[in-house]
Order: structure tokens, then sequence, then C-alpha cells
């Protein structure tokens, strides 16, 4: 279910100041998914919030959001 607690805004945000806040959001989460919304724009964030995922130890896979929770414009990451 998605709530304030597991829903990450990075909008706007540069790749490297996203990677710090994903990884303090995987830090305090206690498993289950993570809903990362980085916006469509030009791609380049959210090719970079899944680089960094797809590297993650504690991320046990990531997706696209379902459509009606933005879809390409939010990651889903299930967080170990």
């Amino acid at each position: 279910m998605r709530t304030s607690r597991n829903t990450l805004d990075l909008r706007g945000s540069r790749v490297a100041d996203a990677e710090i806040e994903i990884d303090r959001a995987i830090a305090s989460s206690h498993g289950g998914p993570l809903w990362i919304i980085h916006g469509h724009g030009t791609g380049k964030l959210r090719k970079g919030v899944q680089e960094f995922l797809r590297q993650h130890r504690q991320v046990e896979k990531f997706e696209p959001a379902e459509k009606a929770d933005g879809g390409t414009g939010v990651t889903v990451a299930h967080v170990k």
C-alpha cells in the first residue's frame, strides 16, 4: 500500500542528490515497496535512479509503477 512514508518524490533533483535520498529511504525502510517519483522529463533522473537501484544490495527488484500510480514516471523498488 502506497503511503507518504514509502513514497519519495525526487522530481527536479540531480542524480547524485537523488541517490543520497534513495539510500536514506531504503535504510529507514522496514522492507516492502518504495515508490520513487522521478517524473518523465528527459529520462536522465529515471535512468540514474534505476541504475542505482540495480546495484543496491537491499533492493530485490524494481519496476515501473502501475499506470494509476504514475506509470513510467514512478519506479517501485522492492526492498528486502
